[in-house]
């Protein structure tokens, strides 16, 4: 028989990411009792040393990101100025467990969910009892009671668990009357990303590429720079994954983005279109990072309108300073420039 573990908290947090740290943080320095439950053995979601998509969420000069964000960033800064990514992921642990009110569970997957059916004070009939989490390593089942929970795990976890209602896929034009290009509605998505990094030695460093990788040519990379010595380069357009099921397919696409990586990284290196003699990859990631999954659907749902017309909400607690992004579904073999941008004026 395997060990099960029962804690009762004020919040649960499901995932660990920076919305989740962000969150469990934030209600433990308020004097609630947490539990942050993340799958993987690191904090930071995809910002952390697994997938390494760093903090950008304001777009234009002198867009700052604040609270708990800056103090993260600010910290890192001290304890971190070559901006290295296992000491990021320290600093990310360090604030987690500074927190005398945070119980972290590691490696820990959400895996069940218990929901109780009655007339609640806020209106509603149905509300969370529990979720019962696996943590591999100490091969231990937690079952977490909690007066709130916060769903932060990037697929919505607690949807098809709970029975939340939630969509995926894109809207056609006219349910909400915005400007996209999209007709009729479909399940597509924008897709996932296993990033390549590299750097530049003072030596010669031959590659040899694996019978697997995806071989490619110039003509693959319309719209696409793959120069190391671009700053505006971070080979984000290696993307798939948005044609088909972004969650139920996620192995498989794992498998087409390693390939395709090295692909990249073969081309760079070796069809002469760079002088990239000296470069060195440097990480390769096996875990996607995704762009978007399922979303859960709430009292009210944002719009482009919303963006553009700069919408003021009463309730609002945080904004987004990113411009809208759109990525193709078919991603690298999409023919064309990768994405579209509409920019915003204001945060």
């Amino acid at each position: 028989m395997l060990t099960t573990k029962k804690i009762k908290c004020d919040l649960c947090v499901i995932g660990g990411g920076i919305a989740g740290m962000c969150a469990a943080i934030s209600a433990a320095r308020e004097g609630a009792s947490v539990v942050l439950m993340q799958e993987r053995p690191v904090l930071g979601g995809n910002a952390s040393s697994e997938m390494r998509m760093w903090i950008c969420g304001s777009f234009g000069e002198n867009n700052r990101e604040t609270g708990i964000l800056e103090e993260l960033a600010l910290e890192n800064m001290y304890r971190n100025p070559s901006k290295s990514y296992p000491l990021w992921d320290t600093v990310l642990f360090d604030f987690v467990k500074r927190e005398k009110n945070i119980t972290l569970l590691l490696n820990c997957t959400c895996m069940d969910a218990a929901v109780e059916h009655g007339e609640y004070p806020d209106g509603r009939d149905t509300r969370i009892k529990s979720v019962k989490g696996y943590q591999m390593t100490t091969q231990t089942f937690f079952t977490v009671e909690a007066g709130c929970f916060a769903d932060c795990s990037g697929d919505s976890i607690l949807a098809p668990l709970t029975g939340a209602a939630f969509r995926m896929g894109r809207e056609g034009r006219d349910e909400f009357g915005e400007n996209c290009k999209v007709e009729k509605g479909d399940d597509m998505t924008m897709g996932m990303s296993c990033l390549i990094g590299a750097r530049e030695t003072e030596r010669a460093v031959p590659f040899t590429p694996p019978a697997f990788a995806k071989k490619l040519t110039e003509k693959d990379f319309y719209g696409r720079c793959p120069d190391p010595y671009d700053d505006g380069q971070n080979f984000w357009y290696l993307e798939l994954g948005g044609d088909r099921d972004s969650i139920h397919d996620t192995e498989q696409v794992r498998d087409e983005l390693i390939a395709l990586a090295l692909g990249t990284w073969d081309y760079v290196k070796n069809s002469g279109a760079y002088k990239t003699d000296t470069w060195d990859v440097d990480f390769l990631g096996f875990l996607p990072g995704k762009r978007e999954s399922r979303r859960m659907v709430g009292e009210y749902i944002i719009k482009e309108q919303d963006l553009t017309g700069n919408t003021v909400f009463e309730d609002e607690v945080a904004y987004g300073g990113w411009p809208l992004d759109d990525h193709y579904p078919g991603g690298f073999y999409h023919r064309g420039e990768p994405n579209t941008y509409y920019h915003l004026a204001p945060p």
